[in-house]
């Protein structure tokens, strides 16, 4: 009998282990058609469109607001330019990584900021504890440094960003705010109510007042905190908040939901005036180009296409990405795809599905343009 029920255990045990590789295994290998299949089944948690040639090639939800993450990086990338062709702000500035610093919380950028520092060490760009400020404006881009965002916010001036957004008619997108520094509303929020940040319960309090204050309530709290980073120069604030301490998955749930919002059909708005050459003066392109052209510095890229720009961003729970292309024949598609409530194993297959994804969206391919017609068209 014991024996038996031994040996049911052991086949359980066997079968979970075995379940747990081979969905491993799963999640890690990219397939471009799983994007496909996920937008269709979940049209209320995604969105897409993509332009091939100046027309519509396929939408779904592309009128759906959700969360940016990163992919706003690109609205700020824009106003950069902008001062920089006009001379607001000299690109050779030199800037001090500890002003950089200020802004940067270990722990919540996947190593983007560690990593754009490691690079600009080894290309020698990093000279006497500084960087230029267009190095800056480019780590903001191809490695998504959150510390260069912040910092880029407050360097430009924020209301000067968000003009952007009636500038280039996105009557749609949701005001930008200091996002990083929104990461410490929890800690504020339990000083002012008198809470206990590390007790689960009064977490759980700290939480719920903060899914019920209003948005403009929220920006004002994050632009407060933002203003408070700017001075804490020896960390002494950073250190006292000690995020890593209380950050945890019901706090992060919430920074996602209240992030900056948009639509897929305003920001392949947005990448399709890059790829046409004509909507941003020479000036202001000469600036922006090579922040958004990252992707050309890669030899495939280089092989393959004239010219490759964009920016993605993700959460745990988000997942959103914003490119252009035009290949070798002169063939110009533009993507835009948000991903919104993944969680699991959908944001790392989706994640992981990302490259493969826009390289065969953006590659001229009648059999991928037939499929994205025939397959998510409605």
């Amino acid at each position: 009998m014991f024996l038996y029920i031994f040996i049911s255990i052991g086949i359980v045990v066997l079968l979970l282990v075995m379940g747990f590789f081979w969905l491993s295994h799963w999640t890690k290998k990219p397939d471009a058609d799983y994007v496909l299949k996920f937008i269709a089944k979940n049209p209320e948690r995604a969105s897409l469109s993509v332009i091939k040639n100046g027309k519509s090639l396929v939408n779904v939800q592309s009128n759906r607001l959700l969360s940016l993450a990163s992919t706003v990086k690109i609205i700020i990338a824009i106003e950069y330019a902008q001062q920089a062709a006009h001379t607001e702000i000299d690109p050779a500035e030199r800037i001090k990584t500890d002003d950089l610093a200020c802004f940067y919380i270990p722990g919540t950028d996947g190593g983007a900021h560690e990593a754009w520092l490691k690079t600009m060490e080894e290309q020698g760009r990093l000279q006497n504890g500084t960087v230029s400020l267009v190095d800056i404006a480019k780590g903001m881009i191809s490695h998504s440094s959150n510390a260069n965002t912040e910092f880029l916010i407050m360097w430009l001036g924020l209301d000067k960003i968000n003009a952007n957004l009636e500038k280039l008619q996105l009557s749609s997108h949701e005001q930008i705010y200091p996002f990083v520094s929104a990461l410490f509303i929890p800690y504020e929020i339990a000083h002012q109510k008198k809470l206990d940040i590390h007790d689960k319960k009064d977490a759980k309090k700290i939480a719920a007042y903060i899914e019920d204050i209003s948005q403009t309530a929220y920006i004002e709290e994050s632009i407060r905190i933002h203003d408070k980073l700017i001075q804490d120069i020896k960390g002494d604030y950073k250190n006292k908040v000690n995020i890593k301490a209380w950050h945890n998955i019901a706090f992060d749930r919430l920074v996602s939901k209240r992030f900056v919002r948009s639509t897929a059909s305003e920001y392949v708005s947005i990448v399709r005036r890059m790829n046409e050459g004509v909507y941003f003066s020479s000036r202001i392109w000469e600036q922006l180009q090579p922040i958004m052209e990252w992707p050309m510095n890669g030899k495939r890229n280089q092989r393959r296409f004239k010219s490759l720009g964009g920016k993605g961003g993700s959460t745990a729970y988000i997942l959103t990405y914003a490119f252009y292309a035009e290949d070798k024949q002169g063939n110009k598609t533009e993507l835009a795809v948000f991903f919104n409530d993944i969680y699991g194993y959908e944001t790392v297959k989706l994640s992981n599905s990302s490259s493969v994804f826009q390289s065969a969206v953006l590659t001229d391919s009648p059999d991928w343009d037939n499929k994205l017609k025939n397959f998510l068209d409605r």
